[in-house]
């Protein structure tokens, strides 16, 4: 493997960034996420993550993003704004399958035509909607071979649970868009799919007909990198992220005055953005959230990557009271962020992403999902804190997040993709220009 330097769009560091050479011509990757947009979110993490990860191989990754994406999120990812739609603003009715593919495949090309074929895509938040663009895309580019990496964060509908009967033809939509796309990847041999959970890994399979992993998405904590200090201060319970409804912020008031009732040592930390969220009229909550004083600190702004890191570890506990409907089977990038920085969690009993906290003795169940189950469990944990912390430590020292790895394969099977004679010379040809 030969390096090369001065590839198109590389990071910020572009003195130390180079690009891996494969048969004879410069690798080049490509990430895209449509839910790239602002700074801050599991769609920043993510695609960040993935840049220092692959630069670290040596190989430069810019980004097609949200075609609304802000000036600092442009700078940072070196993003190309493309996508009109969001990957969470499908209305599920009947034709808009369609017109979504259509629009996605048509600003896929315009991407595509700025950057070129790339020999590594990869997609954090795919889904049949992108899967079946790109298929498209690939099957206008016959000299186009990529290696195509692939998560599937969520159930066919976003809101709803992996076997939601109303769903049927939604799940109709994956299997034709995914048939589509292993024709176009050498019968799926350049295809690598990932789930976060083990239901949702397994019920793709079996949709599918694909092979399907179970890894954690990119986060942006990586394993072993951060310390997650204590001191004799007061305990410290947190929540973090966008407060869409499914995340249960609802919850908050009733479970807080609770605790705080019966633990006047506790403080809370709590951080949720409503703007641009489902839960636009859900700010009363915070509101009431600001009247119990200076116990409880609440933010509603983004944060930054080094915000979001100091946050996570000033916290003692982390609340994760998300809807176990929806998350029967989902994973959760922030709980990923909180098992390597060996951060105690509470969770919904079901939710598949908390299973293995519960199951290896870092986390604490809510027995029913309402103000009175978060606050129970919140008592629970908050009295087992040196048993909690001491099982999260030992979790964080596990740690199956080898995303380096996995990239580091990826890219020796892209560099490995060339064809010999006549068809590499054109492959190699064809991945510098626009198509």
């Amino acid at each position: 493997m030969v390096l090369a330097t001065g590839h198109a769009g590389t990071l910020r560091d572009r003195g130390r960034s180079t690009a891996v050479a494969a048969a004879g011509g410069t690798m080049k990757a490509l990430i895209v996420d449509p839910g790239v947009r602002s700074l801050g979110g599991h769609h920043y993490n993510a695609v960040q993550r993935l840049q220092r990860e692959l630069a670290a191989l040596g190989v430069a990754a810019p980004c097609l993003g949200s075609a609304y994406a802000e000036r600092d999120v442009i700078d940072a990812l070196a993003c190309h704004p493309t996508f009109r739609r969001s990957v969470y603003g499908r209305s599920y009715t009947a034709g808009e399958f369609d017109a979504s593919v259509a629009q996605t495949a048509d600003d896929l090309a315009g991407g595509l035509h700025r950057h070129g074929m790339a020999d590594l895509l990869i997609l954090p938040c795919g889904d049949q909607v992108l899967a079946a663009a790109l298929a498209q895309r690939l099957a206008r580019a016959w000299l186009a071979r990529p290696v195509v990496l692939l998560w599937l964060l969520y159930a066919p509908h976003h809101l709803k649970a992996a076997d939601d009967p109303t769903t049927t033809d939604l799940r109709t939509e994956y299997r034709k868009a995914f048939a589509t796309l292993k024709s176009r990847t050498d019968d799926g041999h350049r295809l690598r799919i990932y789930c976060e959970t083990t239901p949702l890994a397994d019920f793709y399979r079996d949709l599918l007909g694909l092979e399907v992993g179970v890894r954690p998405s990119p986060g942006l904590v990586a394993p072993h990198r951060a310390a997650h200090t204590k001191t004799d201060r007061a305990p410290v319970v947190a929540c973090i992220g966008f407060a869409n409804r499914p995340k249960g912020y609802r919850l908050l008031p009733h479970a807080i005055a609770h605790v705080l009732a019966e633990r006047p040592d506790v403080r809370f930390a709590i951080h949720g953005i409503v703007k641009g969220s489902d839960a636009e009229g859900d700010q009363p909550v915070f509101d009431h959230l600001r009247e119990f004083g200076e116990r409880v600190t609440v933010r509603q702004d983004v944060l930054s990557a080094d915000d979001y890191l100091a946050w996570l570890a000033k916290a003692d506990l982390l609340l994760l009271p998300y809807d176990p409907e929806i998350y029967r089977s989902r994973g959760l990038g922030v709980f990923t962020d909180a098992r390597n920085l060996a951060l105690p969690i509470v969770a919904p009993a079901g939710c598949a992403f908390a299973e293995p906290a519960f199951e290896e003795g870092w986390g604490v169940a809510m027995r029913t999902y309402d103000g009175r189950g978060l606050s129970e469990a919140m008592l629970i944990a908050l009295g087992r804190l040196p048993t909690l912390r001491a099982e999260a430590g030992r979790a964080a020292a596990r740690s199956d997040d080898d995303l380096g790895a996995l990239l580091r394969r990826a890219a020796d099977d892209a560099g490995a993709s060339d064809a010999p004679g006549v068809r590499g010379f054109l492959h190699r040809l064809h991945r510098r220009m626009a198509i």
